[in-house]
């Protein structure tokens, strides 16, 4: 008795231009004298046909694209370069509150003692530079620190007028507050510089007229689907767990 399964196996491995378990001398004896196995080949062939389509040719649009896209804007980097020094002069104002503790807090005694006053007036100086030299080095992320920012100067500066009319505080040290004012500004200048950068405008086919002609092979349209409904409201994407 001879094991069909075995021939179809390597007649399978041939349709994919593979190597089957049995010599393809032996395969062509079988097919002989086998009229199953010869069905079996014809029907799978059809099916391979049938799921296989040749991919339409396409021509080579680069150059057209290349030439109707508009030409990379130049980056200005005056604003940013600026933006990064006075985020340095800011960092540099944290660090020397670290180095000098208690300066401009002595006078604070209560439930905070003065130390940890001026260490929070440090961090405050030192995380303040960080997030100038990141809008610097990444212009996308300006936008996003103007509110705290903008907030953070409105309340220091509403702040810093109490304190000087009440003589708590000299100018001196609101003059190292103008640091905080020019970094605003700058970043607001990063932020809008950024805006205005063009994105690449998509190429219509009236745009690459240039004669070529893509077909592509026609089927049957697939029948439209009616939109489903969820019965429950689904959860955020976050909690789905990943396949």
């Amino acid at each position: 008795m001879v094991d069909c399964a075995v021939f179809r196996e390597s007649l399978s491995a041939a349709l994919d231009g593979e190597p089957g378990p049995v010599p393809e001398a032996e395969v062509e004896r079988h097919l002989g004298g086998c009229s199953a196995c010869r069905a079996w080949q014809e029907q799978a062939a059809r099916l391979r046909r049938s799921m296989v389509r040749q991919a339409p040719a396409v021509p080579d649009l680069t150059a057209a694209i290349l030439a109707t896209a508009p030409p990379p804007a130049r980056e200005k980097w005056a604003a940013r370069v600026a933006l990064a020094l006075v985020g340095l002069v800011q960092s540099g104002l944290g660090f020397a509150e670290f180095l000098v503790p208690g300066d401009g807090h002595a006078g604070h005694t209560g439930a905070l003692p003065a130390i940890h006053l001026s260490n929070e007036s440090a961090a405050w100086n030192l995380a303040l530079g960080i997030g100038l030299l990141w809008a610097a080095l990444r212009p996308r992320a300006a936008g996003a620190q103007l509110p705290l920012f903008g907030g953070f100067a409105l309340v220091l500066g509403v702040v810093s007028a109490v304190d000087l009319s009440d003589g708590e505080v000299g100018a001196g040290r609101l003059l190292t507050h103008g640091f905080l004012v020019v970094g605003i500004v700058l970043m607001v200048l990063v932020h809008r510089e950024h805006r205005r950068r063009p994105a690449p405008a998509p190429v219509s086919a009236d745009a690459l007229d240039n004669g070529d002609d893509v077909r592509l092979p026609e089927h049957d349209a697939p029948a439209s689907l009616a939109p489903v409904r969820p019965r429950f409201p689904r959860r955020p994407a976050g909690r789905h767990r990943a396949a």
